[in-house]
């Protein structure tokens, strides 16, 4: 792509934001990141892969606090740190090229680049619960459960490191509802809107 932008991608569990986001990435030939993050702070750090992808969008723990206070606020461990380093990887990443990034307040950690698009992908409880038990051949029961689960900790740790509210519309420039265009349809949709915000792009 001619000019450089952004793609911050939002997603409820079991939605196929996941999934949108590699397709949307490969329609607009550009860098799809989401697990990959954990492989890149962990080359620039030296950390295991492993340990980074357990604290993976994780907000600071009892643990974490008392090692603060023991040795100082300029000292960080745990999730704290996790995100300081997941911001420098982000930072680092939008600086060299455009890119979809899945998740990780992205949206919020790179407010202040010029060619950001941010997209929040939902969708009815009732189609997140059937496709989540169908794709991971669950019960339903299991499903709901698990939904309820990711869809907190992402608002926790969302809520937590940003000033504004996950998944709240004015937190992003498009929402899209999945289950009304299906995902190729919904990729599409989102491509030519990316493509009608790079037209604006300076």
């Amino acid at each position: 792509m001619e000019k450089k932008v952004i793609v911050c991608l939002g997603r409820q569990f079991g939605s196929g934001g996941r999934q949108l986001g590699q397709r949307l990435a490969e329609i607009l030939g550009i860098a799809y990141y989401d697990r990959e993050l954990m492989e890149e702070m962990a080359k620039h750090s030296g950390l295991d892969v492993g340990y980074l992808e357990e604290r993976d969008e994780q907000i600071p723990g009892f643990f974490d606090y008392a090692l603060v206070g023991r040795y100082g606020t300029t000292r960080m461990f745990g999730s704290g740190q996790n995100f300081v380093m997941l911001s420098e990887t982000l930072k680092r990443i939008a600086s060299e090229r455009s890119c979809l990034i899945v998740g990780r307040t992205a949206d919020y950690i790179l407010r202040d680049e010029p060619n950001i698009v941010k997209v929040f992908v939902h969708a009815p409880y009732k189609y997140r619960v059937r496709r989540v038990a169908k794709g991971m051949n669950i019960s339903v029961e299991q499903a709901d459960s698990l939904i309820q689960k990711n869809d907190k900790d992402r608002a926790r740790f969302y809520d937590f490191f940003t000033d504004k509210t996950w998944g709240q519309a004015d937190s992003y420039d498009l929402s899209v509802d999945i289950s009304k265009l299906g995902e190729e349809e919904a990729a599409q949709f989102i491509a030519d809107y990316v493509r009608k915000r790079m037209e604006k792009f300076d």
